[in-house]
């Protein structure tokens, strides 16, 4: 009997202890929504703080996507380019970045940026919604129980109105293989500028003048 509730004690904490655990890596977008339908954060600028959170172990590498919700035919070379932090990512291949599962919206056009390695700076918390982490507002918690760091990087969009963002790193397991570690896709973030609705009434009136126009010539 004691064995029984004993096992049961462990199983609850070992439950509780993974539900509560800070992911190694995640997402956060400054001032964004949490989109509870894609489990993402998002926001509908098309220029904003991406936040990149690593925890729990240090971590050398990490990489950040940038993926395009076009098809294979529409290649935006020449077209469509990030700015991060005033470096310019213009370069698109086609597909799937290596050892990411698929998901959304990919295989599609995508780019990479590299965030660089984290340490175990200072006290840092899950963004997950809704009692949610926010480190451009609580920067390093003191009262935190997982050290980690994160780093601010101001992104710009020009010529897409949106864009999914992955984050991952690489490593080598004891047998030489190489494995990824990926942010939760709960711990996803994107932009997906949205027209706002005053613009909206100006389209709808260029449009409706542009129709008067073609009646009047007939």
């Amino acid at each position: 009997m004691i064995k029984s509730i004993l096992y049961f004690l462990l199983m609850g904490l070992l439950i509780f202890g993974s539900a509560g655990a800070v992911p190694t890596l995640q997402l956060f977008i400054a001032g964004g929504t949490y989109d509870e339908g894609t489990d993402t954060w998002v926001t509908n600028s098309n220029s904003f703080d991406l936040y990149i959170i690593g925890a729990n172990e240090a971590l050398s590498d990490v990489m950040v996507s940038m993926a395009l919700d076009l098809p294979v035919s529409s290649d935006p070379n020449g077209d469509v380019s990030i700015d991060i932090d005033g470096n310019t990512y213009d370069d698109w291949v086609y597909g799937t970045p290596m050892l990411l599962p698929p998901h959304g919206i990919f295989p599609t056009w995508y780019s990479e940026f590299n965030a660089g390695d984290f340490g175990l700076i200072g006290g840092v918390n899950n963004v997950n919604y809704p009692s949610y982490y926010d480190p451009s507002v609580q920067g390093y918690l003191a009262n935190s129980n997982t050290l980690g760091e994160y780093r601010r990087f101001h992104v710009t969009l020009s010529g897409t109105d949106y864009t999914h963002f992955d984050g991952y790193f690489y490593f080598q397991d004891k047998k030489g293989n190489t494995k990824i570690k990926f942010a939760p896709f709960s711990h996803d973030a994107e932009s997906s500028v949205v027209p706002e609705p005053g613009t909206m009434a100006l389209f709808g009136l260029g449009s409706l003048g542009l129709g008067l126009v073609r009646r009047f010539r007939k």
